[in-house]
């Protein structure tokens, strides 16, 4: 028979200790009073009984039973951490004292990014719901600001025409090792052992942003019959990187599905930091706020502080009149579009809440910039309305 236990390297009057006992230590031969020797090599601890042993496995009196004890404490445990996870194989042929699997992974991917940062080499991303690639675009440059090289390792997008946008007009972030994956999400195989420096989600937000919850009569953002479940995927990725980068609408913080990935992630070790910022305010012409959640390994997370992104001062914002190409004003593609100014009537006498926001050439800031903002329409005022096609 073999026993298998998840537990912890606890601390008991200030020394680290491992604590076993039980009737499995005694189903596998380590019975009260038997000699045992205790060796270590690297970050493995064997315990094997051997008569000639000094230490013997004590014992625990519970309800008229004496039960066998195994502890462990001091120098024979230098190569864990009080509350780090261990796991504990027991078989009567010994007991193998090893890290989890987790844990492994989390020394594995941290040694590898400082070493990466150290070398001067590109921290690898891992790029889900990649879109455009706006956001990696701006990590990248905020990483190179720094003096941090990056590049995409993976790049996971279901619509070959933003993927085919980001390759064209992001060359700098992709290199000869880059996978770019033309797919849906779930249909990516997250159990390979592929490890990487950061991930970088832009979650779906069609059933969390309020648009999305009205267009689709939703109750919850879960509901959501593509995006409701994508938590689950980015969470199978997330896990494989100790800094993770989560772009989302401001309500997506208070949906089901931000509080799994929040819970989640923080038992899996990391600490887990929200902010919501404004485009505007970091220098977008677009005036929206979005929730920024960045999440890094514990043993990392004193270095960053969210609170202390701010926006600079020292940038200035365009104006529409400088983003726009230059059309004379003669031009046959400036229209009235009278029958919108009509229907804006009409809603408001019906009481919608619907119209058109306006924009000129002094304009600072607009709303929502959507992928069909050169179409003409009708919209909350939250929308870009460009009076020109």
């Amino acid at each position: 028979m073999k026993f298998l236990i998840n537990t912890k390297i606890g601390l008991n009057r200030g020394k680290k200790r491992l604590w076993l006992e039980g009737v499995r230590l005694a189903r596998c031969g380590f019975n009260v009073g038997a000699n045992i020797a205790v060796d270590t090599a690297g970050d493995k601890l064997t315990i094997k009984r051997d008569a000639n042993a000094d230490k013997i496995v004590s014992k625990r009196k519970k309800r008229e039973e004496y039960l066998p004890i195994i502890e462990i404490t001091g120098s024979k445990l230098d190569a864990y951490n009080v509350d780090e996870n261990v796991r504990v194989l027991i078989t009567p042929k010994g007991i193998i004292v090893s890290r989890t699997t987790s844990d492994t992974a989390k020394k594995e991917m941290l040694s590898q990014l400082v070493n990466r940062v150290k070398e001067g080499k590109p921290l690898r991303v891992c790029s889900l719901f990649h879109g455009g690639g706006v956001l990696d675009s701006a990590i990248h440059d905020g990483m190179s600001n720094a003096g941090i090289k990056s590049k995409i390792a993976l790049a996971v997008e279901c619509e070959s025409a933003y993927l085919d946008a980001s390759l064209n007009n992001n060359p700098h972030l992709f290199d000869e090792n880059s996978v770019v994956i033309e797919s849906k999400v779930q249909y990516v195989n997250s159990n390979g052992s592929d490890r990487y420096d950061i991930g970088v989600m832009g979650i779906p937000c069609t059933g969390a942003s309020i648009a999305g919850k009205s267009k689709n009569k939703l109750s919850a953002a879960e509901q959501h019959a593509e995006a409701g479940t994508m938590f689950h995927y980015a969470l199978n990725f997330a896990l494989k990187a100790p800094i993770v980068l989560i772009e989302n609408v401001v309500e997506y913080e208070k949906t089901l599905s931000f509080s799994v990935i929040r819970s989640v992630l923080e038992e899996q070790g990391y600490k887990v930091q929200t902010k919501v910022v404004n485009g505007n305010e970091f220098g977008a012409f677009e005036n929206r706020n979005r929730l920024c959640a960045v999440a890094m390994l514990q043993e990392i997370a004193d270095l960053f502080d969210i609170d202390e992104i701010v926006p600079n001062t020292n940038i200035q914002v365009p104006l529409l009149g400088e983003l726009m190409d230059d059309v004379p004003e003669d031009s046959t593609r400036w229209k009235t579009f009278q029958y919108i100014i009509d229907k804006e009537v009409r809603d408001k006498m019906a009481g919608k809440g619907f119209g058109r926001t306006l924009l000129d050439e002094n304009s600072k800031y607009c709303g929502v910039v959507g992928c069909i903002t050169s179409a003409v329409q009708v919209s909350r005022t939250l929308k870009l309305n460009l009076m020109m096609y």
